[in-house]
């Protein structure tokens, strides 16, 4: 059967790992028949995508996936089927870059303070002349053996409790909010991103809300709603069943769009492959309409 996946990352997002060519074949060798590359802030996989699949049988909406504010706390904003020249994003990008390398000093301060080990000059040098990301400090604070005994630490390797996805989970587990390394970052308004999605014809979707607030999900909707978001990304792997289930119903009693994806990003989230999304065919019905008026 195939399938839809309408979130996954290529290396044009600086968390992950895979040119966007092979991105999509690895979405054809799983089935994967209609798909969006939602890099982070970044619209540079779009035309890649097209010409890359002119010749596949394969159906690919341009996709983004924004960083933004909304009430106090950070969310990620999917948009969809947007076209024109796209210039829109590609100064979003040049801010948010300035923006998310100007706090990376107080993170790796932050990290010291904690009686990290890392070699910065090697952070940069990984980055390839990027912002450093925060699964690559983790990969440097993990394979530095001057780190090898900190009591923080133990749980990321081995059979530890946090070691099938350590990367990701240091993320979590330091940077997220209300954790030690946690650094503010002000973020464009999540109103004003919905405007710049739809200003360019596209389609704005809140992504994977259960990994941003755990409780109040249908009133933290109500309001993203009252500002614009015309869709949520029901099936996602940041969703249980029950999660799913609420939310999808809440987005057909609200006259929203439906939406899946698996947030895959290659190595930084091992267990996360393309195409697990998790929906059942009585949804698939509703994700298709979704596809559909994104292509219009």
């Amino acid at each position: 059967m195939s399938k839809i996946d309408l979130h996954m990352h290529s290396a044009f997002s600086l968390d992950a790992d895979l040119p966007v060519e092979i991105l999509i074949d690895r979405c054809l060798a799983n089935q994967v028949s209609t798909l969006a590359v939602t890099d982070h802030n970044s619209v540079h996989s779009v035309n890649v995508a097209r010409q890359y699949t002119q010749n596949k049988d394969v159906t690919v909406l341009s996709g983004i996936e924004i960083d933004c504010s909304f009430q106090g706390g950070n969310y990620h904003l999917l948009g969809y089927g947007f076209k024109g020249d796209m210039a829109d994003f590609y100064n979003l990008e040049k801010h948010i870059t300035k923006l998310q390398a100007d706090v990376v000093p107080v993170k790796l301060q932050k990290l010291k303070d904690l009686g990290f080990h890392l070699d910065e000059d090697h952070l940069y040098h990984l980055a390839k002349g990027n912002t450093p990301q925060e699964e690559q400090m983790a990969e440097l604070i993990l394979e530095d053996e001057r780190n090898f005994s900190h009591p923080l630490l133990s749980i990321y390797r081995g059979e530890g409790a946090r070691a099938d996805m350590p990367l990701i989970n240091f993320y979590w587990d330091f940077f997220g909010a209300g954790k030690p390394c946690h650094t503010p970052v002000a973020y464009p308004a999540l109103t004003d991103m919905v405007s710049l999605i739809k200003s360019n014809h596209g389609i704005p979707v809140i992504a994977h809300i259960g990994a941003n607030v755990k409780t109040d999900h249908l009133k933290v909707l109500d309001e993203m709603k009252a500002v614009g978001v015309m869709g949520v990304e029901v099936f996602s792997s940041y969703h249980n069943a029950e999660l799913a289930n609420k939310l999808y119903d809440y987005a057909l009693g609200s006259d929203l769009f439906v939406t899946c994806g698996s947030d895959f990003h290659g190595k930084n989230k091992p267990k996360i492959e393309v195409g697990i999304c998790n929906y059942d065919l009585a949804a698939e019905q509703y994700i298709k309409r979704f596809v559909e008026s994104a292509l219009a």
